[in-house]
């Protein structure tokens, strides 16, 4: 070989090893991207972020030392950063190549380094960033103030950027296109409106789509316990409001636990038991259902540290209870809302006193206190504008007896006698002489028929009948809402309140009467009569038809042109639902 040859071979040598090096000494470049999560919950104090993106664009190299850093516009839950690695670089993902730090609970700031020098063959290689962040935060997100209302109308957008830092020269460093101001991206769509919906339930038949009905003198003056039930829908107001541990870990393999939820019921008396007996998802419910999902997939279970009432409850006023109950999601469908029937079933052991308030049902997503489980909530009430459901599931009602007279009249010389009796006082539920413990007395006289009467004795020998007033109404003429109204003395068990039309509304009138008493059992009659002389008149008399309470039955025709005092036996089997042996 000629020197000329030699040189031109070494000419070749070495422009090979300085292109060689050159590659080897490039800086790689990144490009930016993200993949937003749209179905945020703004409650979320560790709620996921979308996927934020590198993508390797330029092939070289990366010294130990070089980093990126991750701006958010929320607070970043500590620890709770996590890298994704693909491509051809990263056949076994990221394979320890990078240290991810966060700082403390008020900071911003995620940082990504490479914790060794690395040459990247190929442009593709991917970098995926997630994190966890305080979307509750206040004056971020949707929610402004630590109260947990929802004052903002449009979504709340968590956004990011990233610069790229390094340590070394610019030769073997990496960049980043298009950095702050002009690549903040958004990476979470926090939802504003509230994430779970608290309705009556469906798939038990259309009886379970109101509050349960619970008459006060049941377990006082009727029958010593009372059972009732009632079920209650809880539905997504959007995709993933409800979520599982392992759709929560399929992409945070720091994801301790699904989403939980929180029924709260309150003015629960204190002597009454409350407990869950029934969960549907609605891929179970019958197809004609307008809450079935087909393929739907959620279910929830009640969570074991959650009894029933006996733990978990805490006086809510006077004589009242709150009772809570805790659920757990084990499986839901990640692309549709979907919704769970619960069914509810109380009882009571021992008198219920009248005048109790409405039992009332909220929902809360959990835990309501901060833990360390991911994901976690703030436990704020999912009532609209952050005001309660309050939801009542259990309407006690007084014990009363409404009363109608078609026809009453004081013209022209005409009146009408009215008069109430108070029947609650009988011969039907008094014990014989071997039941009376205190021994004889005349009451034991008297025949002994069993349960179902108007008088029971509690304790024995003491009667505890029923007795109140009676306001009665008079309609007239049209007038709106009624011509005249007055209310009668208390009339006392056994006895008989009479008077008449005209000295006792002071009007002259035409029309008809309503009388509401505040007792079971009441009957009334009246006698309309025309004095026409010492020896000659005219007079005509009739029962008070008993109107059924609007509580429990509609004033419309029953079917079948009976007419409203046609009471289905089934709908008074139903709403009573008279429990005089067994039961709880």
């Amino acid at each position: 070989m000629t020197k000329r040859n030699l040189l031109l071979v070494g000419l070749f040598l070495v422009f090979g090893l300085a292109t060689m090096a050159s590659s080897a000494l490039a800086s790689t470049q990144w490009v930016t991207g993200f993949n937003p999560n749209y179905n945020g919950r703004d409650e979320g104090l560790a709620e996921e972020t979308g996927e934020y993106t590198l993508t390797n664009n330029v092939a070289g190299t990366t010294s130990s030392g070089n980093y990126f850093t991750f701006t958010y516009s929320q607070p970043v839950i500590p620890g709770s950063a996590f890298l994704k690695c693909a491509g051809t670089d990263f056949p076994s993902g990221c394979g320890g190549l990078f240290t991810v730090t966060s700082g403390t609970p008020t900071a911003y700031n995620v940082i990504v380094k490479f914790s060794s020098t690395f040459y990247f063959t190929v442009t593709g290689d991917i970098i995926e960033l997630v994190v966890r962040v305080d979307a509750a935060a206040p004056g971020v997100g949707c929610i402004t103030s630590t109260n947990g209302g929802w004052p903002n109308s449009g979504p709340g957008v968590v956004t990011a950027y990233v610069v790229a830092s390094q340590v070394t020269p610019l030769s073997t460093g990496i960049s980043v296109t298009g950095t702050i101001p002009n690549n903040t991206y958004p990476v979470l769509y926090a939802n504003c409106t509230p994430a779970l919906s608290l309705t009556f339930g469906t798939e038990h038949g259309k009886e379970e789509r109101h509050a349960a009905y619970v008459l006060t003198c049941l377990g006082v003056k009727e029958i010593g316990e009372y059972d009732n039930d009632f079920t209650l829908n809880v539905d997504e107001e959007f995709a993933n409001a409800l979520t599982s541990f392992s759709y929560e870990y399929a992409s945070d393999p720091d994801a301790t636990n699904g989403t939980t939820f929180t029924i709260v019921f309150t003015n629960v008396p204190t002597q009454v038991t409350l407990d869950e007996v029934d969960i549907k998802p609605c891929a179970t419910l019958w197809t004609g259902n307008p809450l079935y999902c087909p393929g739907g997939t959620m279910n929830v279970v009640l969570d074991p540290s959650t009894p029933h009432k006996g733990g978990n409850v805490t006086p809510s006023g006077p004589g009242e209870d709150t009772v809570t109950f805790t659920f757990d999601v084990t499986n839901e469908d990640a692309g549709s809302p979907e919704t769970v029937d619960i069914k509810f079933v109380f009882w009571s052991h021992g008198p219920l006193p009248p005048g109790l308030p409405q039992m009332v049902a909220n929902v809360y997503k959990g835990p309501t206190t901060p833990s360390t489980d991911i994901p976690r909530f703030t436990g704020i009430l999912e009532g609209t504008g952050g005001t309660p459901w309050n939801l009542s599931v259990v309407e006690f009602t007084d014990c009363l007896t409404s009363l109608l007279w078609p026809y009453v009249t004081d013209i022209a010389g005409f009146n009408t006698g009215l008069a109430i009796s108070n029947t609650t006082l009988d011969p039907f539920n008094t014990p014989s002489p071997a039941d009376s413990p205190s021994g004889p007395n005349p009451l034991d006289l008297m025949p002994y028929y069993g349960k179902g009467s108007a008088t029971v004795y509690n304790p024995y020998p003491t009667l505890v009948p029923q007795q109140g007033p009676c306001q009665v109404y008079l309609f007239a003429n049209g007038t709106v809402p009624w011509a005249a109204t007055m209310a009668t003395p208390v009339i006392v068990p056994g006895s008989t309140y009479a008077f008449d039309m005209g000295g006792f509304f002071g009007v002259t009138a035409t029309g008809y009467a309503i009388a509401v008493c505040e007792f079971q059992n009441a009957d009334g009659y009246a006698f309309i009569y025309y004095n026409l002389g010492l020896d000659s008149g005219l007079a005509g008399n009739y029962l008070a038809l008993v109107i059924p309470s609007p509580n429990w039955y509609h004033r419309t025709p029953a079917g079948d042109f009976l007419g409203e005092f046609a009471i289905a036996p089934l709908s008074i089997d139903r709403h009573l639902a008279w429990k005089n042996f067994g039961g709880h």
